[in-house]
């Protein structure tokens, strides 16, 4: 019996994979540095700034993600745009040496090192890790609002210097799951306005992105909006030209997977016509704004 349901879960899963990595598809500019950076171009000529961020597969080896971003690094040097690059340490295998000579590199050709977010198990070695950087390096962070401790890291951020992308993020909060992500990202946004080098608002919600960036203006805190590739644009940028704030558009380009459906999935059959919607919605979005 054993046997017969593993393989039923086998068959079940197989097309849920399929469907995750097509709707992952819809997020990502493609499979090599050269894609994005043609697109980033084209970006530039609109008006519109970009964030490269590298989507290595689950179980990359460590050597070929650092590669990577070092090859990124050097492209995003070269072009002379105001761009920067997204990095996943635990992706670097946590190697303080192969983030060091990342740090060097960006330093030299000025580009701006921005850690992402991921899993709550990852925060604090991220956090050390950056600590131990120069502090004249210019890094970036980001703080997810579904998380409690974010707001306590937002004074940190803004003590270290750091510029800030605020996100919803994709884990609930280990200590607190019914967390409020809005609540979360006014409140970080509280602690950081006035206070922060820059703060990038990463929020395709509207009523979200307006509150924040009127509280950001009365304190004249500088600010972006960042929006995901592969999601509606046009109405987000129309609110960003409104007040007077730049947008930027991250292009992830590199594994096209989401390796966080298949559990929530799990736990939520539903997402299966959320994933087809969303791929839907991605191809309109893009052809409306770009």
């Amino acid at each position: 019996m054993a046997s017969i349901v593993r393989r039923i879960a086998s068959v079940v899963k197989s097309p849920v994979r399929a469907l995750a990595r097509r709707a992952a598809k819809s997020y990502v500019v493609g499979t090599d540095l050269s894609e994005a950076m043609e697109l980033a171009e084209r970006l530039a000529v609109r008006g519109l700034r970009a964030t490269l961020g590298y989507w290595d597969a689950v179980g990359s080896d460590p050597a070929d993600v650092f590669a990577a971003y070092h090859k990124a690094i050097i492209a995003l040097g070269a072009a002379r745009r105001d761009s920067y690059l997204s990095i996943k340490y635990p992706s670097l295998g946590y190697s303080a040496e192969m983030l060091e000579s990342l740090v060097r590199e960006s330093k030299r050709l000025k580009v701006r090192l921005h850690f992402d977010s991921l899993s709550p198990e990852s925060v604090d070695r991220t956090w050390k890790a950056i600590d131990s950087l120069p502090q004249d390096a210019d890094i970036g962070c980001t703080l997810p609002a579904r998380w409690r401790r974010s707001i306590d890291d937002a004074e940190w951020a803004a003590r270290r210097g750091l510029a800030v992308r605020v996100v919803k993020g994709q884990w609930p909060d280990p200590t607190d799951p019914r967390f409020d992500p809005q609540r979360g990202f006014a409140a970080i946004v509280e602690r950081l306005a006035g206070r922060a080098k820059m703060i990038a608002l990463a929020t395709h919600d509207l009523r979200t992105a307006r509150a924040a960036f009127e509280r950001l203006a009365e304190l004249g805190t500088p600010a972006t909006l960042e929006l995901l590739y592969g999601l509606p644009l046009v109405r987000q940028i129309h609110l960003a030209h409104e007040f007077g704030v730049p947008t930027r558009i991250y292009l992830p380009y590199g594994e096209a997977y989401l390796p966080y459906c298949l559990s929530q999935l799990k736990r939520n059959p539903r997402m299966a016509w959320w994933l087809v919607r969303d791929a839907i919605t991605a191809r309109l979005g893009r052809a409306a704004a770009l």
